[in-house]
């Protein structure tokens, strides 16, 4: 993933369901941002099962 200090970065969790987890992003998409990597939750107790979808905008 190369970094162009004229983006900027932003991650929001989203539904581990499949046919769900594009919901948030989607919204997201509207306003110019786009999907770069989406990291799966993980499986160990105590942490965290949601994934995050890590989100880019070009800044105008």
């Amino acid at each position: 993933m190369e970094s162009h200090p004229e983006d900027e970065y932003k991650t929001v969790p989203v539904d581990n369901r499949p046919r769900k987890q594009i919901r948030e992003p989607k919204k997201l998409a509207k306003e110019g941002w786009q999907v770069v990597a989406v990291r799966p939750g993980t499986i160990f107790a105590g942490l965290s099962t949601t994934s995050d979808a890590l989100l880019r905008r070009a800044r105008n």
